[in-house]
C-alpha cells in the first residue's frame, strides 16, 4: 500500500555517540542562538570598560545566585510537565494503532457466512478504519479533512465522505459510518450479537483516544506561567555578565553564554515538545503512525482467506486419502532400516 504524500523522518541518533555533540537538526540551540549571543555580546563592553577604568558595573553574584535555584526549578518543572504532554500523547496513538488492529482482527475472523458479503464488509470496514485514523491526523494537525484519504477509500465513498463532513466532523463521520456498517453485518448474519458489541466497543475507545488527543492539543500550558517564566529568565540571563564580571573578569561574557544557553536551552526544549503533533523534528511521527496502521490492517484483509485455508478441518475423504497413504508408507521396507536380530546370521567362525 503506498501514499504519495511525504512523511516526516524522525530524528535517530546514538545517545553514547560523539556525533551527536555536532548534530543541530532538533536541537534548542537552533532556537536560542540569537539570545545566547546578545548575553556574550552585553559582557564584552563591560569587560573593556573595567579594563580601562571607565566604570565598574558589576553587580555582585549573590542576587543571582539565590535566584539561580528558584529559576531552575521552574524551568524543570515546565519541561516535566511539556514532556508528560508528549509522553500522553505517545500512549494514545499506541491506544488507536492497537484499538484499529484488533477490530479488523476481528472483522477477518469473526464475520462468517456468504464469502462475497463477508469480503466486503472486510474491506470496508478495514478502509474505514484506516480513514478514521488519517482523519484524526488531519484534525489534530488542522490539516485538509480529506488529506490521504482518496488513497484508503474507494472513489465513491470518498465523494459521499467529503461531501458529508468538514474539518471538525470528518472523525466523528467515519466512526459513524464504521458502526453502521458492523451493524449492517449484524443485520446480513454475518456476526452474532455478542461479537457485534465487542467490535462495537472497539470503535467506541478509538473515540476515546481521539477525544484525549484532542484534551492535549487544545490545552497548552497556562499562558501566565509561560508568559513568567520566559520573562524571569531573560532578567536572569541578561543580567548575567554584570553578576560575573568581578568574579570571572575577562571570561565572564563566556561564562554568561554558557549558563544562559542552558537555561534559554531548557525553556525552548519545553516549547519544543509541548505541541506534540506538529511536524517538527521533535514532534511525535503521526504521519508514519498512520500510515503503519493501515498498511498493516490492509494486509490482514488480503491473507485472512489464506491463513484460514491453513487451520481449516480436513474432510472425511481427505481424511481417508490421508490413511491410506500412511498404510502404503508402513508398509514399504526402507533401504536405511536395520536388520532385526532374528535375520542375522552368525559365523561361528568369527
Amino acid at each position: 500500500m503506498k501514499f504519495r504524500t511525504p512523511e516526516m523522518t524522525p530524528i535517530v541518533y546514538n545517545a553514547r555517540g560523539l556525533k551527536m555533540f555536532l548534530h543541530l537538526r532538533g536541537t534548542a540551540l537552533q532556537h536560542c542562538w540569537l539570545r545566547v549571543l546578545l548575553v556574550g555580546l552585553i559582557g564584552v563592553p563591560l569587560v573593556l570598560l573595567k579594563h580601562f577604568d571607565v566604570f565598574d558595573l558589576s553587580i555582585g553574584v549573590t542576587a543571582h545566585t539565590l535566584i539561580g535555584f528558584v529559576m531552575s526549578l521552574m524551568l524543570v518543572f515546565r519541561t516535566n510537565s511539556c514532556y508528560e504532554r508528549w509522553r500522553d500523547g505517545r500512549v494514545l496513538l499506541g491506544q488507536l494503532v492497537n484499538r484499529s488492529r484488533n477490530l479488523v482482527l476481528n472483522a477477518c475472523v469473526l464475520l462468517s457466512g456468504d464469502a462475497t458479503k463477508v469480503e466486503f464488509f472486510r474491506r470496508k470496514i478495514q478502509s474505514l478504519a484506516a480513514a478514521y485514523v488519517f482523519a484524526v491526523k488531519n484534525n489534530l494537525q488542522f490539516l485538509p479533512s480529506a488529506a490521504n484519504l482518496d488513497e484508503l477509500l474507494t472513489d465513491t465513498d470518498f465523494a459521499f465522505l467529503t461531501s458529508q463532513a468538514d474539518l471538525k466532523t470528518m472523525p466523528q463521520m467515519c466512526a459513524l459510518w464504521l458502526e453502521q456498517a458492523i451493524n449492517q453485518a449484524f443485520l446480513e448474519d454475518l456476526v452474532s450479537e455478542r461479537m457485534t458489541f465487542l467490535m462495537m466497543e472497539g470503535v467506541s475507545s478509538m473515540v476515546d483516544a481521539w477525544g484525549s488527543l484532542q484534551r492535549i492539543r487544545d490545552t497548552p500550558t497556562p499562558f501566565a506561567y509561560a508568559h513568567h517564566i520566559r520573562v524571569f529568565n531573560l532578567m536572569y540571563c541578561f543580567t548575567m555578565p554584570f553578576a560575573l564580571l568581578t568574579p570571572m573578569g575577562y571570561v565572564s561574557p563566556a561564562a554568561s553564554m554558557l549558563i544562559a544557553f542552558a537555561l534559554f536551552g531548557l525553556e525552548d526544549t519545553a516549547i519544543e515538545i509541548e505541541e506534540p503533533f506538529g511536524t517538527d523534528p521533535n514532534d511525535l511521527p503521526v504521519q508514519q503512525i498512520c500510515r503503519r496502521i493501515a498498511v498493516v490492517t490492509h494486509e490482514t484483509v488480503q491473507f485472512a482467506n489464506i491463513f484460514k485455508q491453513q487451520v481449516r478441518v480436513p474432510d472425511s475423504s481427505e481424511d481417508e486419502h490421508a490413511s491410506v497413504a500412511d498404510d502404503r508408507s508402513t508398509s514399504r521396507p526402507s533401504s536405511t532400516s536395520r536388520p532385526s536380530s532374528a535375520s542375522v546370521r552368525i559365523n561361528p567362525g568369527c
